[in-house]
């Protein structure tokens, strides 16, 4: 049985975000301390998800400050940059190299659920997670199966799956339908602290709101570690 690591949590921004930042600091500079100020216009749920994402994998600390080893791969090559990675993604996904699951056989359902069980993800985040560790793992030429490449969104499937009975039904083709009741949606359980930073992309908050609900992000985050620790 793998066991769990959910104290320590694992990305859920884009690839693409941590990459194009990654190179917008090795353009610009890296600053002595990663906070919101850095990422000029970017949306705010690019901001702390890419700041997630790096305090995930140990680029810089909770204060913000930036890891030799970030500022080491931020300054390297592209080419250079593959290895580099590919060091970062043995550290911040340690579970994935213990014998526990083989990266170059594994199917995506397995993959999921080591998401799951190792690492405490749930809900709708699982599909972020899985496609950041994907993305980022061909970056770094990481060998990873067939089935683990061609993943699909567990939420996309699910609602087109949905949406194709609900038309069979509209459209008259399903004897069962004047007799079924709606079925319930699914509402995927997403922890608190994601959902805050869903929250974060809505226009009409200021920057003082965005302030209290990151705090209060960090807050929980660190109080389910802490959690995870004693349990």
């Amino acid at each position: 049985m793998v066991e769990s690591q959910s104290s320590k949590s694992v990305p859920y921004a884009t690839f693409s975000s941590f990459i194009n930042f990654s190179n917008k600091l090795r353009e610009e500079g890296v600053p002595n301390r990663i906070d919101k100020t850095v990422f000029g216009a970017a949306s705010g749920s690019v901001i702390y998800s890419t700041i997630s994402a790096l305090k995930s994998l140990d680029l810089i600390d909770e204060n913000g400050v930036p890891s030799l080893k970030f500022i080491d791969f931020v300054t390297s090559t592209d080419e250079e940059r593959k290895q580099k990675l590919k060091d970062i993604l043995r550290v911040g996904y340690a579970s994935l190299w213990d014998g526990s699951i083989n990266l170059e056989t594994a199917s995506a359902g397995q993959f999921n659920d080591h998401l799951r069980d190792v690492y405490d993800v749930k809900g709708s985040t699982i599909d972020k997670s899985a496609a950041f560790f994907i993305s980022a793992a061909n970056f770094a030429e990481i060998p990873l199966s067939s089935q683990l490449k061609a993943r699909k969104p567990i939420a996309s499937s699910s609602s087109s799956k949905k949406s194709s009975k609900q038309r069979k039904k509209n459209n008259g083709n399903d004897p069962k339908a004047d007799s079924e009741l709606p079925a319930q949606p699914v509402v995927p359980e997403k922890p608190l602290e994601h959902q805050l930073v869903d929250l974060m992309t809505e226009d009409d908050l200021d920057a003082d709101v965005k302030d209290a609900i990151w705090k209060l992000v960090q807050y929980l985050t660190a109080k389910r570690a802490k959690s995870s620790v004693f349990n």
